[in-house]
């Protein structure tokens, strides 16, 4: 469930919500922002506001033991309470992926009893590849002797401890293929013969779906099968939780996971990656304003972790990304954040989220580190505060600056009216260098193409152009949720483009297509329900014209065909 504020706490705090946002210019009316803030949408507002506070001046990481970090840990061979408080917490904080700081509290757990062969094993367990990160080939050896330590401190009888020594040992010899399927299967037989220890199960859960990254998916049924298992028996256990929601993404079933990845955020409210992780359900399930909200809450819980003294880097960091002082997934955080904003029409939310990214990456941060978070976030002012798109100075260092630009000013003059200086964008587009055969450029130009064509009255021509900028997506965008590469369904453009043509039947057929891979989406909805009116079907047509208005965070009367 997505944490919420009691109404006294949300009115001391909007004050600090309407500052940051009242200045942005007046949305533009073919898709204005909503007139007043959802309770929803000021608590995503508040939280990126909490984040904006000046940092706790700490000079460097100071890792604590605090609660709401999740769940993790098991008994170890040791009477040391350090010992096994820090052992615990390093494996939720692995749970959490909070990568570097599990490093660190895996460290101080051998420090309180050296002689601790599960100590010593934890610590080389945090040093290895997870979902997200590949093993760092320049701590292979560290991780390997980590893993050699623990196996000679196993004490005589030690079975577990003897078993975990030895896998992991293997895991870290060096190999010409991975060793992580053999790795995962060693696991599932030591969490089998010890079925009591639930724990294990979660870690082995992890280990059977890293491959799936390097696109063996051997380990997922393995996986899911003992996910639902654990979840049956321990239906909070927050790791299983945060397998589970990938898992069941991979699987291609998310709203399997809905029930779970309501209540995590609630369950671990200091981890942002977990409070962040329904945002991979929700998107899936098309409840974007929930993602939109979850992300915002993330980047506050950010906030505070870094001010209790956790670690800002993440494992393998180059140094130009290190220097930004944010923690391992706050631009992920804030791209998928914006991308629910903008799917569920909530301009203020996406105008913060772009202001936020604007401030948090400014000109002197490196290029190489800006790139991805600051130059998506112009789609937001191109849409509800068109002014300031074009106010956008050229940037160097990569290619998607000059895309985005493009991209955005292009859509802001459209919002204009103004036709001619949309064609100058698309020109621009063109001339765009070092960015080769990018999806995005592709699909960039073809959009503004078409959305030309809509400005001219010419939408079949507009449908041709959206469709193939369309196949483009959804053939060569793999990374479609994660979050989504392109902003929006381009399939809804066609869609559109046929119903401003009066082809009902298209319409609401290509309206169908966008819906079955971005499920509702409110706008797709808008274009259903009026094909289904326009072709004679009033009563389905006005139910799912109420869908979409349910859904839509914007001015649902503002919504134009050419805008969609």
């Amino acid at each position: 469930m997505i944490r919420r504020f009691t109404s006294g706490a949300m009115l001391a705090l909007a004050a600090c919500a309407t500052a940051t946002t009242s200045t942005v210019a007046t949305p533009v009316a073919a898709l204005k922002a909503a007139g007043e803030v959802t309770p929803e949408s000021l608590l995503a507002l508040n939280s990126i506001c909490r984040a904006e506070t000046p940092r706790a001046d700490l000079k460097s990481p100071d890792i604590k033991l605090i609660d709401g970090m999740g769940t993790g840990g098991f008994k170890v061979d040791s009477s040391s309470k350090g010992a096994q408080d820090w052992f615990n917490y390093g494996l939720a904080l692995s749970h959490a992926f909070y990568h570097e700081d599990a490093m660190r509290a895996m460290k101080r757990s051998v420090a309180a009893d050296p002689s601790c062969s599960l100590c010593a094993w934890g610590a080389a367990w945090t040093m290895g590849p997870t979902l997200n990160y590949g093993l760092v080939e320049e701590k292979r050896p560290d991780a390997l002797a980590m893993a050699e330590k623990a196996s000679s401190l196993a004490k005589p009888g030690d079975e577990k401890a003897a078993r975990l020594a030895d896998a992991i040992v293997a895991r870290y010899q060096k190999s010409e293929g991975s060793t992580e399927p053999a790795f995962g299967a060693a696991m599932k037989q030591i969490a089998e013969a010890y079925p009591d220890d639930i724990e294990l199960a979660v870690l082995t859960t992890h280990s059977l779906l890293i491959p799936f990254r390097g696109d063996d998916d051997r380990g997922l049924k393995p996986a899911l099968a003992m996910l639902e298992d654990i979840l049956r028996k321990r239906p909070n256990d927050t790791g299983a939780i945060h397998y589970y929601i990938h898992a069941t993404e991979f699987d291609d079933r998310p709203e399997d996971a809905l029930a779970y990845a309501s209540r995590l955020g609630e369950l671990a409210p200091a981890a942002s990656h977990l409070v962040h992780m329904p945002a991979h359900t929700f998107f899936h399930a098309g409840q974007y304003q929930d993602a939109a909200v979850v992300n915002a809450q993330a980047i506050g819980a950010d906030k505070d972790w870094l001010d209790q003294g956790g670690e800002a880097n993440f494992p393998g960091a180059a140094a130009a990304r290190r220097v930004s002082g944010l923690p391992p997934y706050y631009a992920h955080n804030l791209a998928f954040g914006l991308a629910g904003a903008l799917m569920s029409g909530d301009g203020q939310l996406a105008l913060k989220y772009a202001s936020h990214a604007d401030r948090t990456w400014p000109d002197s941060a490196p290029a190489s580190a800006r790139a991805y978070p600051v130059s998506r976030s112009w789609v937001a002012l191109a849409r509800y505060a068109p002014e300031k798109a074009l106010a956008v100075p050229e940037i160097a260092g990569d290619p998607r600056f000059a895309v985005y630009r493009a991209y955005s000013r292009g859509e802001a003059f459209l919002q204009k009216g103004d036709v001619a200086g949309a064609r100058g964008e698309v020109k621009a587009l063109s001339k765009v260098k070092n960015a080769g055969n990018s999806a995005e450029l592709i699909i960039a130009r073809g959009v503004l193409e078409a959305r030309i064509a809509m400005a001219e009255g010419n939408p079949r021509k507009a449908a041709r152009l959206f469709d193939n900028a369309a196949r483009v997506q959804e053939k060569r965008l793999s990374d479609y949720w994660d979050p989504p590469t392109w902003w929006y369904p381009v399939r809804r453009s066609v869609a559109a483009a046929y119903l401003k043509a009066g082809d009902f039947a298209k319409a609401e057929a290509e309206a169908e297509r966008s819906l079955s891979q971005w499920k509702h989406d409110p706008l797709a909805l808008w274009v259903k329900g009026n094909a289904q009116i326009g072709a004679g079907k009033a009563g389905e047509g006005e139910a799912t014209l109420a869908e979409a208005r349910r859904l839509w965070r914007g001015d649902f009367n503002s919504v134009t065909v050419d805008a969609i």
